[in-house]
């Protein structure tokens, strides 16, 4: 008797167990794709959980959401999607156009839903809102971009000529130009446009569009330029040009007029709750999520120095009050420059350029040290850099005093070139492969300390934020010249250092090392002991680069430390090159910082001169080829002259 009873209740306990698995089988598993963590993205999102939530879809108890972020990384979002084949989503919900795209190509026998994508028809997702790919539907979010400048131009009336920024490589960014040229010929204004190819570009893209006569920018909208806005807000304000964006969700422009995201996500969710009850894909039209957004930011007016006129004010959707006074966390003056003030003089944009090659002093310092004292060809400055930009940004954000912030990105530097010099001594990792795997790390290691591929530092505490505390009058400068005053001292400082450093026994035991390895491991020095402290010294010069570029920009980017090698070797390259040939080591060391500034100034003037933007690392690749031509000809001509001199 009990042992039947047992085995009935056995029986009752699989039988039960088996139907939970069915109900768990027949859960629905949703693959949730986005391309980065911007504010747009990120709001859409919460309007598709919020819609599904309403019809009772409650994340774990009857729907299982599988979420994956690429962080900005393109090439990732097709591994995303082999992803979500693998564990067996059911269906696949997609925010922004890339990300969309990248399912369509990808996945082609479930459920693909898209939101926030601007235009489906672009990317391929059918010829019409009825007419699209049987396994594609979802909501699009046209954006008001030529009712924006429309709506630009006739608040802002003292910026005569209007420009924008626009990223070649985003898939919708000639067809949302077009659109403003076309609005912008139609009411009679002139409007200027200029390439941007990276986050880093940005500051000195303004500075072009400056220097076209631009008085308003007018932003399209962009991924890569929507992550670098504060850089773009924080230029624009030092140059005295408003700037109006035609997406909402992003801090710092004084007016914005786009579409609801969230409303636009809470869309693509009833599209998916159809789904979910068992509706094609191919018999669902896709939708139009456009309820239009006016933001006002009235502090940020403030800090234009322009005024929001009450009818728009009473119109918006959102307006966002007047802060307290922080023009002295970013070292802004106060009040915010106009357009007629001298901010419109053309020393504020080789001022720019002198600051950027301030800062960049230390990346090529790094740079130098490996290359050239320790003979050691390093790549991990392309991930150390944004590492140094992460830390400290992460730990300003979070409230942190920002000397300190510095100098701890300095020693995170310091580690990641630390692991870089033990893969190749210890474990017996090539020069280049231990760079390359060090920097392919941080990537993800960087990711980590952000928690999101962006963080922005527009009005938060900086080293200049420090320099006003301790000497109140420079509170009254630009940005520009305070930041300068800031990276000049820190310049001088770190190369005295530096100097002193490598002429100590250390460090003369350290460029050793790179001379004549054999000669110093005779005399019974640890040359892996040297080579792990130079790398270490080496990325956290970097680092400390990279910490400063994120304060003078106002934001950390994930991806921003691409093409940082290139730029550090090119100002080595120039230091060597115009040093004068007696130059000791304390005059090597100067003219490598010299020839970070002297870097900075060619792109500057490739700027100045028209050079589009996209041609940038074309210029900077002639530039080096150029630099190191220079002592052949050089050369060349010495030796003509000494043979027409030997024949007289």
């Amino acid at each position: 008797m009990r042992r039947s009873s047992r085995t009935l209740l056995g029986a009752a306990a699989l039988a039960l167990a088996g139907c939970s698995r069915a109900d768990h089988g027949k859960r629905p598993v949703i693959g949730v794709a986005q391309v980065s963590s911007l504010a747009p993205l990120d709001e859409a999102r919460e309007g598709f959980y919020k819609a599904l939530a309403d019809s009772g879809f409650v994340r774990d108890v009857n729907v299982t959401f599988i979420e994956r972020n690429a962080q900005g990384d393109v090439p990732t979002l097709s591994l995303i999607m082999r992803d979500f084949v693998q564990q067996g989503v059911t269906q696949v919900a997609t925010f922004s156009s890339i990300a969309t795209q990248t399912a369509i190509k990808s996945i082609s026998d479930r459920p693909v839903i898209f939101g926030a994508v601007a235009n489906p028809y672009l990317i391929g997702a059918g010829t019409s809102a009825t007419s699209h790919r049987p396994n594609v539907t979802g909501a699009e979010i046209p954006l008001p971009v030529d009712s924006t400048l429309a709506v630009a131009v006739a608040t802002f009336p003292q910026a005569r000529v209007w420009g924008t920024l626009f990223d070649p490589a985003d898939p919708f960014a000639e067809f949302y130009l077009d659109m403003a040229k076309r609005k912008a010929e139609r009411m009679g204004v002139r409007f200027v446009s200029i390439a941007c190819t990276s986050a880093q570009d940005i500051p000195a893209s303004v500075q072009a569009l400056h220097a076209q006569g631009v008085g308003g920018i007018m932003q399209i909208p962009s991924i890569m330029i929507g992550g670098g806005m504060p850089a773009l807000v924080k230029q624009a304000r030092e140059l005295g040009v408003v700037v109006v964006a035609s997406n909402t969700g992003y801090p710092g422009p004084p007016l914005a007029i786009g579409a609801s995201f969230y409303d636009n996500g809470y869309a693509q969710g009833l599209v998916m709750i159809r789904v979910l009850h068992g509706e094609s894909p191919a018999k669902i039209p896709f939708q139009k999520s456009a309820k239009p957004k006016i933001v006002v930011d009235l502090g940020a007016a403030r800090d234009f120095g322009v005024t929001i006129p009450r009818e728009l004010v009473a119109q918006a959707s959102e307006v966002i009050s007047e802060k307290k006074d922080t023009s002295h966390v970013n070292g802004a003056a106060t009040p915010a420059p106009t357009a007629a003030s001298d901010a419109s003089s053309a020393w504020r944009f080789w001022l720019s350029a002198l600051v950027l090659g301030l800062a960049f002093s230390a990346l090529a310092w790094g740079v130098y040290i490996a290359s050239r004292v320790l003979r050691f060809p390093d790549i991990t400055p392309d991930g150390s850099f944004p590492l140094g930009a992460a830390v400290a940004a992460t730990l300003i954000y979070s409230g942190a005093d920002p000397l300190i912030a510095t100098v701890v990105a300095f020693f995170a530097g310091m580690g990641a070139g630390y692991v870089t010099g033990v893969l190749h001594t210890r474990l017996r990792v090539t020069e280049l492969l231990s760079g390359i795997l060090v920097m392919t790390a941080l990537y993800s290691v960087n990711l980590h300390v952000m928690g999101r591929s962006n963080i922005s530092l527009l009005d938060r505490a900086t080293l200049v934020t420090r320099m006003h505390t301790a000497v109140p009058r420079t509170a009254a400068w630009s940005g520009d010249m305070a930041f300068g005053v800031v990276f000049l001292l820190l310049t001088v400082a770190i190369g005295m250092l530096i100097a002193w450093f490598l002429r100590t026994d250390f460090g003369t035991a350290m460029r050793a090392a790179g001379d004549n390895p054999a000669m110093i491991t005779a005399q019974g020095v640890d040359r892996r002991g040297m080579v792990e402290l130079a790398l270490a010294l080496s990325n956290g010069l970097v680092a400390l680069s990279g910490a400063l570029i994120a304060q003078y920009q106002g934001f950390a980017d994930v991806t921003m430390g691409v093409g940082t090698l290139v730029a550090g070797m090119a100002a080595v390259i120039l230091g060597e090159t115009l040093k004068p040939r007696r130059a000791r080591l304390g005059g090597t060391i100067i003219m490598v910082a010299i020839g970070a500034i002297v870097f900075r100034a060619l792109i500057a003037l490739a700027l100045r001169i028209g050079l589009n933007p996209i041609d940038l690392k074309l210029a900077t690749a002639a530039f080096v080829l150029l630099t190191l031509a220079l002592p052949n000809f050089n050369f060349g001509f010495r030796r003509s002259a000494a043979m027409v001199g030997a024949t007289r």
